[in-house]
């Protein structure tokens, strides 16, 4: 087969231009018109957006100051606001959150319309639990639903006077009267489909609302937003910006890229570019979603060949973190960047495909492993959004490292910053004569808890609860005993939802392991470690990209490269732990997303480094799907003792 079908075609860099020509149609004030924008890796998504904003800033920002209107661009990121904005130069007629902030700005004040959400939704809740009580047995689970029961039936009388409701979409939201990150959605989704006077408030305020990176934002809040335009489309325009092939998170709408146009009047407009990548590596991307969507990129005239390796080996080698060190200096040596062998600088990325694979080189795999086995909890632990973790890591580990080093004041001041319950005004008139004793006491039993470097999540979440020292969300409290859950039931975010019996067999494993372990998760999620995650680089561009492959260390079922190369079929097995034919398929289509998008990071030069069960079958499955040419395929020497040497 010649070279050349492994490169990408080229086009001129100005081979896109006439997209945004066609958003700038669909938001002129007189076609009014919605759209979907469909971008690959390296397409200038967040440049054309750049440009319809010009556009409606030079078209309309005096008329929109004078009418207070503003417009709306919701991102899955921070980070992503934070570039958007910078882009734009922070102008007032824009306004820049992600989607948890944006729902929250859009219910903020509709206090008793959110009171009787609540008043609706908890008795539906109290009703399956009792239910689930009354078929089951008792034990743990038991235990569970009964102190749920507890939680929910005081919150039933807690709301049953009207509440002023509270929410930080960065934060823990660990008073009473906060609402949790999931309801915030749930809420704005109910609210924009059944009250009119909610869709005119927004399509009066926004005109235009822009979302970005459309594929991976929650299902329902997509479907409201379609619902909000098919009722306003004379006053609404709707723009999506994605790319389903880079959908990577849990809640996103994985048939949102096949509905063409997604609900009928939308525009659909298709980017060819890839403006970061070499040919090869475009071609690379190319040929990983042919058998999806077939949507063909063109890399930039005069871009380079570029390099792609792929190191196969066998999946019982020893030591493996010495070989990628080595095929990492092999890299340096073919592509005479020296930056190769410097992992920690902004050029060179290493890739896990899987987070357990970091858990267990990182060392917080017996937390993983434990929470791992729901699939909401590990979608909410994988891109950093679960409250009980941010819990710890955010506020218990930043306390204990303030105990631990004697820094009073840095402990008083997340003391305050979080609300302990031990500085209400109450416990300070109980106690006249020494104000912070009671703090002081619990401050004390704190530290002689956490001396211990092997103290496990529990023992800290019972010595919190048991002084008072700090909130406790509402999901752990089903953790502490009984009496500990009635005394501080009112002091947590609002949530209609319970743990049900899976959560709370996987928290109560993981709650066993060691607590300190939250530092090395905290590291990794926040991309501090030397493995970066895939959610963490998606959107990110380096010269260089290491992606680490191996199904044995992902251990996983959501994910299988011996599977999506074929060097395994699908599995028949009926066990638990293997789903329908139909799940099977998607975690094959899940597996190649997250090989795609990895791949699709590098600029210049890319290797994937596969331990495989069969290193013969899975070339031959390379060379056969034209994912490789057999002079990218390296098997490195392995001794008797499962060595591999260089």
């Amino acid at each position: 087969m010649s070279t050349d079908f492994f490169l990408a075609e080229t086009r001129s860099a100005n081979h896109d231009d006439s997209v945004d020509d066609i958003i700038k149609k669909c938001i002129h004030s007189k076609s009014k018109q919605s759209f979907i924008t469909f971008a690959g890796a390296g397409s200038g998504k967040t440049y054309s957006l750049k440009q319809a904003l010009i556009y409606l800033k030079d078209k309309h920002s005096i008329d929109f100051s004078r009418k207070g209107k503003q417009v709306a661009i919701i991102t899955y990121t921070n980070n992503a606001a934070d570039e958007i904005s910078n882009r734009i130069d922070k102008h007032p007629m824009f306004t820049i959150s992600t989607i948890h902030s944006f729902c929250w700005t859009s219910i903020k004040g509709f206090n008793e319309d959110i009171r009787l959400w609540y008043l609706n939704a908890i008795p539906k809740e109290i009703a399956r639990i009792e239910e689930l009580e009354r078929k089951g047995r008792s034990g743990k689970a038991s235990d569970t639903r009964k102190k749920t029961l507890i939680r929910l039936n005081a919150k039933l009388e807690w709301l049953s006077e009207p509440q002023k409701f509270v929410y930080d979409p960065n934060g823990i939201n660990s008073s009473k009267n906060a609402l949790s990150h999931t309801d915030v959605l749930n809420i704005f989704s109910d609210f924009l489909t059944k009250k009119p006077v909610m869709k005119e408030l927004l399509a009066s305020k926004y005109p235009f609302i822009f979302i970005d990176e459309s594929q991976d934002t929650d299902k329902t809040v997509i479907n409201s937003f379609f619902n909000l335009q098919q009722s306003k489309q004379d006053q609404i325009v709707i723009g999506l910006f994605g790319d389903t092939m880079q959908r990577i998170f849990g809640a996103g709408d994985e048939e949102l890229g096949l509905k063409s146009p997604p609900v009928p009047g939308w525009e659909v407009i298709n980017k060819e570019m890839n403006h970061r990548s070499a040919r090869r590596i475009v071609g690379l991307g190319n040929q990983i979603r042919s058998t999806v969507d077939n949507r063909k990129q063109y890399a930039r005239e005069g871009a380079p060949e570029g390099y792609i390796r792929y190191y196969l080996l066998p999946q019982n080698v020893e030591n493996k973190a010495e070989i990628e060190t080595n095929i990492r200096r092999e890299m340096a040596n073919l592509t005479g960047d020296l930056d190769w062998n410097d992992i920690a600088g902004k050029n060179t990325a290493v890739l896990l495909l899987e987070h357990k694979m970091a858990a267990r080189r990182l060392g917080f795999h017996l937390l993983w492993e434990k929470l791992e086995q729901v699939s909401n909890l590990k979608n909410s632990m994988s891109d950093g959004s679960n409250t009980e973790l941010n819990f710890f890591a955010n506020i218990i580990l930043p306390l204990a490292d303030a105990s631990l080093n004697g820094k009073h004041a840095e402990l008083m001041s997340i003391l305050r910053k979080y609300n302990s319950p031990l500085l209400e005004p109450e416990i300070f008139e109980a106690n006249k004569d020494d104000p912070l004793f009671s703090a002081r006491t619990a401050e004390y039993e704190f530290k002689a808890t956490i001396t211990n470097n092997d103290v496990s999540f529990q023992s800290v979440l019972d010595i919190l609860a048991r002084y008072n020292l700090m909130k406790i969300p509402s999901k752990l409290q089903s953790f502490l005993t009984l009496n500990e859950a009635q005394s501080i039931s009112m002091t947590t975010e609002n949530s209609a939802s319970s743990i049900d019996t899976n959560e709370f067999e996987a928290w109560a494993d993981a709650l066993k392991t060691r607590f300190f372990q939250i530092r090395d998760y905290k590291k990794y999620i926040s991309d501090e470690s030397k493995y970066r995650t895939h959610q963490g680089v998606k959107g990110n561009e380096f010269e260089h990209v290491m992606v680490i492959m191996d199904d044995n260390e992902a251990g996983g079922f959501m994910f299988s490269y011996e599977k999506y190369f074929g060097v395994k079929g699908l599995s028949t097995s009926s066990s638990k732990k293997q789903n329908t034919e139909e799940q099977k398929l998607k975690g094959l289509e899940r597996t190649g997303r997250l090989f795609y998008v990895t791949s699709t990071r590098a600029k210049f030069s890319l290797v994937h480094v596969i331990y495989t069960s069969d290193v013969q079958a899975l070339k031959n499955k390379l060379i056969d799907k034209k994912l490789a040419r057999a002079d990218e395929i390296i098997e490195p020497q392995t001794t008797e003792t499962n060595i591999v040497r260089f």
